[in-house]
């Protein structure tokens, strides 16, 4: 671990204190706006993005016309490619001028150079193991808890959205800035409640631009246990020995975590392999299954209309079929 890396290094009395974290956030933002070029381009053009807003069954879904992202969406990740390019998220592949802070000796919390949002973060893991959410579920909840303030957490699986399969790491983005949040009481009304008790709450949510379940509990063991079972359920369900199609979503608030488990069927839809007028450069993960749809190309920012959205989703997310399938596996084996 290169110290020379970090402004902040690790301090365990920082550790549940949202303000400490907060504050190393906000001044590493600003050196990092005072020292890197590119990554201040970047976020100065947020300022002048392009958005639309559509209404999707009731639901509001944003796109946004954002060029940066064409790194992330246009990323090939197919096995020969990984293997033939340099991991970006390790530490002695980053850019010099590229700074962090340090998280519990075992993360670095970095700026993403080509973010979505106002603040966006990207938190590899120290060492370069591959992109699998087995077994750091915890670490997940505690990044949501520490970063609770401003942040949401979020994870794209290998084969869902992460353009560093290879690598294990998180992102966060600032809260209230996606669909899914602001209309967050008004999707869980539309929930089906599959267990209850005094310490957590597994329900799912089935409709077209949203189907996933949500754990949402004050207890990280409870939220570790469960979260455990769901995916021991959609690995067994799945066509191979690797992670299941996922993307995750954690969030903290009113003492507690809710997190979203969002099974997939497809990385990207079909449109995306197509040529000429009937291609959509879109590659949904977990910020897109929030409700704002990323568009790279202006091309397609422009000309996409509802029906192209809900056939994204549509090709993308479990059916309702499946959906059904997981409340009658919980209902037989209360998993």
């Amino acid at each position: 671990m290169n110290e020379q890396r970090y402004i902040f290094g690790s301090n365990r009395a920082d550790e549940g204190d949202f303000n400490a974290y907060s504050e190393k956030i906000d001044k590493l933002f600003e050196h990092q706006k005072e020292n890197w070029d590119l990554l201040n381009q970047n976020y100065e053009a947020l300022n002048s993005l392009k958005t639309k807003s559509f209404n999707i069954d009731g639901f509001k879904i944003r796109t946004q016309f954002n060029p940066s992202r064409i790194i992330s969406s246009s990323a090939k990740v197919d096995k020969k490619s990984i293997e033939n390019r340099r991991c970006f998220l390790c530490e002695n592949n980053l850019p010099e001028v590229q700074k962090g802070i340090n998280y519990k000796d075992k993360y670095v919390i970095l700026c993403n150079p080509y973010p979505i949002f106002k603040q966006h973060l990207t938190i590899p893991h120290h060492e370069h193991i591959p992109q699998q959410i087995d077994g750091i579920i915890g670490d997940l909840l505690d990044l949501t808890f520490d970063l609770r303030k401003k942040f949401f957490l979020f994870y794209n699986g290998p084969k869902c959205g992460a353009s560093a399969p290879d690598h294990l790491h998180f992102q966060a983005g600032l809260k209230k800035t996606t669909p899914l949040e602001e209309e967050f009481g008004k999707i869980i009304r539309k929930s089906k409640i599959l267990a209850q008790t005094d310490k957590i709450n597994l329900s799912i949510v089935d409709e077209r631009v949203y189907r996933f379940l949500i754990l949402q509990s004050s207890d990280k063991s409870e939220i570790i246990n469960h979260f455990n079972g769901i995916l021991n359920y959609l690995s067994n369900d799945a066509s191979s020995d690797k992670e299941p199609l996922l993307n995750v979503i954690s969030f903290y608030e009113n003492n507690q975590w809710r997190l979203l488990i969002i099974p997939r069927k497809l990385h990207r839809p079909k449109e995306y392999f197509l040529e000429g007028d009937e291609r959509f450069l879109i590659s949904p993960a977990s910020v897109d299954m929030a409700g704002l749809l990323i568009t790279p190309r202006e091309e397609d920012y422009n000309k996409i209309i509802e029906l192209d959205i809900k056939n994204i989703y549509e090709q993308v997310l479990f059916n309702s079929s499946s959906m059904e399938k997981i409340i009658k596996n919980f209902n037989e084996k209360n998993y």
